[in-house]
């Protein structure tokens, strides 16, 4: 009898095409058959109304009115997905995929987390622009054709640094210094040192070996 009685008493609610004549925060003006109208947007409907859009509406007596869809928008334009708080998507099972012919634009005014198993960047060209990165990994590999880097200081710390080229050119304009404590030059050909002024300083020997040794 209880549950009788509750389905007696419910409120009917009526549904009805109508359109879209202005916003104020959550809250939307819709003109109906009795006039115009004041409807809150529904949880399910995903689009953002604009003026001029064809919606449909539910409404009870009391004046109830919610927006339950979009159904035409009035002229062409970008369709705006808006929620309220947090939102997440999930697939139990499968892949998620997004795709778009003109392109993809992200922009929050906080942060962006990426967690994955792996990932991979597919693309022509790309530009990156960042303050300050900061990169932890185990192993980095790169097959590049060319490097041109432009900065003012370079400081770089290995325990160790193995380097194979076939030619290898370098200008210093004011000072080049190197502190080791070993030093070991092996040159199959030709070594050539030239200056203006040259300076060889040992404290102990000096050992100049050769089948031939000219001086002047």
């Amino acid at each position: 009898m209880d549950n009788l009685a509750r389905l007696v008493n419910r409120e009917p609610v009526f549904l009805e095409y109508c359109s879209v004549t202005g916003s104020e925060g959550r809250f939307f003006t819709v003109e109906t058959a009795l006039g115009v109208l004041t409807a809150k947007k529904s949880v399910n409907c995903l689009v953002e109304p604009l003026p001029g859009d064809t919606v449909l509406i539910s409404q009870t007596e009391s004046g109830r009115c919610y927006i339950l869809g979009v159904l035409e928008r009035a002229e062409a334009g970008p369709s705006t997905l808006m929620f309220d708080g947090d939102v997440e998507v999930k697939t139990t099972d499968g892949r998620f995929s997004v795709a778009a012919q003109e392109g993809i634009d992200l922009v929050t005014a906080k942060d962006t987390s990426m967690v994955s198993a792996e990932l991979s960047v597919n693309s022509m060209e790309a530009e990156v622009s960042i303050q300050h990165l900061s990169f932890f990994g185990m192993f980095l590999e790169g097959q590049i054709e060319r490097i041109k880097l432009i900065g003012q200081a370079c400081d770089s710390v290995f325990d160790r640094v193995s380097q194979r080229v076939k030619r290898s050119y370098r200008w210093v304009e004011e000072l080049d210094q190197l502190r080791a404590g070993q030093l070991s030059y092996f040159v199959k050909k030709l070594m050539s040192l030239r200056g203006k002024y040259s300076v060889l300083t040992a404290e102990e020997d000096v050992r100049i070996d050769g089948d031939k040794i000219l001086m002047g």
